[in-house]
């Protein structure tokens, strides 16, 4: 009996120490599935926030190109060719047809000009034919009338006025812009608005009626290196293009029905000339006529006698003469003025009248030319440069014998030194 008791403890205690193993066994089973789990649990909230993050980027991107589809809708609704127009220049002068009938000639020049570009639009490659046409013309409209009437192809000056409003009520995005007097007024439009219309998506092309001045051409090359921008400049051409703007390689084209000729057309014999107030010899019309807007044909002193007074001139800049410079002595100088040499030396071939185009009157029996037209800013500067070459009499007597120094205002001629 004590036998049998003995084994089932032993059998008992066997049982009893493999239990307690398996038990044992089964704690760090269930602390590692524990363990397991909060491990599942992080890396499935990592997933979590992931896949949140993913959706919240995915809306974003699905929101951005909804806007950008809607955007590129918006700008494709109303594509646009623009027309920029430097009118100040004698080769992008409207025909005289259109300009010598004030408002309703301006409303016909709206008419051929559209339909001169509508016109050029079918034959663009890769663009609508159907797209709205704007046009921007500059130019001094008080300058240019009276020129336009001393060339006899004006009436009277405020033609052009009325001409530029018919233009401009034509058509909804017709402007033709009085930009009034100041040197290169004109230039300055039409290149900020070359670069604001380059940068605006839904302006598909420029044409740039420029081409007559070669400063333009190192402006517009910064854009040549770009083929995407070049396909969208066409330069109109007026008179022959100057070799820098040739080379620039860009596409050409002509509204011959729109623009005059460079050559213009000559002054009647018979004609009284507005700025001198005599009649105008054949031979001095004919010289007039043959000068066109080139400087190899501008009129000289040589050519046509030019004799007489010429009276008063009521384009001229006297406003520019002014005022008196002085130096810390006292003594008269000359402020420093913009010189081209080369619109210099053509200005030197013409003979002009220092005092019919700086002063604005000539009364003296004068041999020099009182037929050219308005100058440019540079023109003035380049005659007046010209005048100064001769030194102020009441200068040259205060240098001899002292004295209080010049003091007009519209003296023309040189001084003591120029203001630095």
């Amino acid at each position: 009996m004590e036998v049998e008791l003995e084994s089932y403890r032993d059998r008992f205690a066997g049982i009893r120490a493999g239990l307690t193993g398996e038990v044992d066994r089964g704690m760090v089973l269930i602390e590692e599935l524990l363990m397991e789990l909060d491990s599942t649990k992080t890396i499935l909230k990592k997933a979590q926030l992931d896949l949140d993050n993913e959706s919240e980027t995915r809306r974003r991107l699905q929101q951005e190109v909804k806007k950008g589809r809607e955007l590129g809708e918006r700008q494709g609704r109303r594509p646009f060719i623009v027309a920029l127009i430097d009118a100040d220049a004698d080769c992008y002068v409207f025909h005289d047809q259109f300009i010598a009938r004030g408002e309703k000639g301006g409303e016909d020049a709206a008419d051929a000009l559209l339909a001169a570009l509508q016109q050029f639009v079918r034959g663009l490659a890769g663009e609508p034919n159907e797209m709205d046409i704007m046009v921007r013309a500059f130019a001094n409209l008080s300058g240019l009338g009276a020129a336009l009437r001393r060339d006899g192809r004006l009436r009277d000056k405020d033609e052009l006025r009325a001409f530029a409003t018919g233009f401009s009520s034509r058509q909804a995005f017709f402007d033709f812009v009085d930009i009034g007097p100041g040197k290169e007024r004109a230039d300055l439009k039409v290149r900020e608005s070359i670069k604001f219309f380059l940068e605006t998506f839904q302006c598909k092309h420029l044409v740039l009626a420029c081409g007559h001045d070669d400063g333009y051409a190192p402006w517009l090359g910064q854009f040549v290196g770009d083929k995407q921008v070049v396909e969208r400049i066409t330069l109109l051409e007026g008179s022959p293009f100057p070799a820098k703007m040739r080379n620039l390689g860009l596409r050409t084209t002509r509204f011959s029905s729109v623009f005059n000729n460079v050559t213009q057309p000559a002054v009647s014999a018979s004609l009284v000339g507005p700025a001198w107030g005599r009649a105008i010899t054949p031979t001095v019309a004919e010289a007039v006529a043959d000068r066109g807007s080139n400087s190899e044909r501008l009129l000289t002193a040589g050519s046509v006698h030019l004799g007489g007074p010429a009276g008063h001139n009521p384009q001229a800049q006297l406003d520019r003469l002014g005022p008196v410079l002085t130096n810390h002595a006292g003594r008269r100088i000359d402020r420093p003025l913009q010189v081209n040499k080369v619109v210099v030396e053509r200005i030197k071939k013409c003979s002009l009248c220092y005092y019919f185009y700086l002063r604005g009157k000539c009364t003296t029996k004068c041999l020099r030319n009182h037929l050219y037209r308005s100058l440019t800013d540079e023109e003035f500067d380049a005659l007046w440069e010209q005048a100064r070459q001769g030194r102020c009499s009441k200068s040259r007597k205060v240098d001899r014998e002292g004295g209080d120094d010049c003091s007009d205002a519209m003296c023309i001629y040189g001084h003591g030194s120029r203001a630095g």
